[in-house]
């Protein structure tokens, strides 16, 4: 991710850079969640002074705000460098920064476009980052508990990739692959997307009883929408989960979130087989979850599906 943005290519297995964004971003997500500071249910409490008793929330606000900007600053400072120095990597900021560059506009003009540039790489890689991971763990989980599954999109995989790893020029050439991502998003929305129109408290609604917190599954688009079925999105008849949302309200990091989810996810199949723990039960606790993302948590064994896919695996490591 920081590669495709910045062009940064990240140390292991430590990288200050990547240390001091997990931080950001884990202070970005409890900032997220209303319930943890009490200034959003009491929104007069913002004219209270720092050093007032229970104004907590407004000290590790300057905190979280320099975090943030740090980690915002530090990697567009550090792309912007790499082209001064003709070394840059190619990477979408990079390709931003340079149409900017050669156009013809005011010194005051260049300085707002950088800051739009710099703010909206900055967001493109928070959400991705935090998201693609969380949908990478749900799609893992769907092929745990769906073998038949995992062994059909391997063998759509090999068919077409012939003992390489996949490319974004390959997702065409994959309809089962995509339609298992189409399901996974479906199945397991990362994205609390009901937040704005959840019951906050059991509702009878013409004679239905909504339950407080309860999400209501329409099986009149998806049938039977509690089973894990790639085969629905095979026939392009049904329209994929609005899990980026619609309309003024659509993601507009969505064509690269699901250009990430395919290659990490085609990649995994390509390589690995995920099993359950020989002679373990298979047990799935309570998601983890923040203001941004919802992952499940699971015991797996994850194993080369050869010595040769072994050697595909080192050989990727080594470029």
């Amino acid at each position: 991710m920081l590669s495709s943005i910045y062009g940064y290519d990240a140390s292991y297995p430590h990288d200050e850079l990547v240390q001091n964004i997990e931080t950001a971003l884990t202070q970005f997500c409890e900032a997220a969640v209303p319930s943890n500071f009490l200034v959003n249910t009491v929104p007069w409490l913002v004219h209270v002074p720092a050093w007032f008793p229970g104004a907590g929330w407004k000290r590790k606000a300057t905190i979280y705000r320099a975090s943030r900007d740090k980690v915002v600053n530090n990697t567009f400072e550090w792309t912007k460098s790499q082209i001064i120095a003709n070394t840059a990597s190619p990477s979408i900021l990079k390709n931003l920064l340079t149409d900017v560059a050669t156009s013809e506009l005011s010194q005051y003009d260049i300085e707002n476009k950088e800051d739009i540039i710099r703010w909206a790489a900055g967001t493109l890689y928070a959400g991705n980052s935090v998201l693609t991971i969380a949908t990478e763990a749900t799609f893992v989980l769907a092929m745990l508990l769906h073998p038949e599954v995992q062994k059909k999109a391997q063998a759509e995989l090999d068919t077409v990739l012939r003992r390489r790893l996949p490319e974004l020029s390959d997702r065409p050439k994959l309809p089962y692959m995509n339609a298992v991502m189409k399901e996974t998003m479906r199945w397991r929305p990362v994205v609390p997307m009901g937040v704005p129109r959840v019951a906050t408290e059991d509702t009878v609604y013409r004679g239905y009883l909504i339950p407080k917190r309860a999400i209501v599954r329409n099986s009149e688009t998806y049938s039977n929408p509690e089973e894990f079925n790639p085969d629905r999105f095979l026939n392009n008849a049904l329209p994929p989960a609005p899990v980026f949302g619609l309309g003024r309200r659509d993601c507009p990091g969505a064509h690269f979130a699901e250009s990430s989810f395919f290659l990490m996810a085609s990649t995994f199949l390509t390589i690995f087989n995920v099993a359950p723990k020989p002679g373990r039960p298979f047990v799935e606790s309570k998601p983890s979850s923040n203001a941004l993302s919802s992952h499940p948590i699971f015991e797996s064994i994850v194993t080369p599906r050869s010595d040769q896919h072994k050697q595909m695996l080192e050989q990727w490591v080594e470029i």
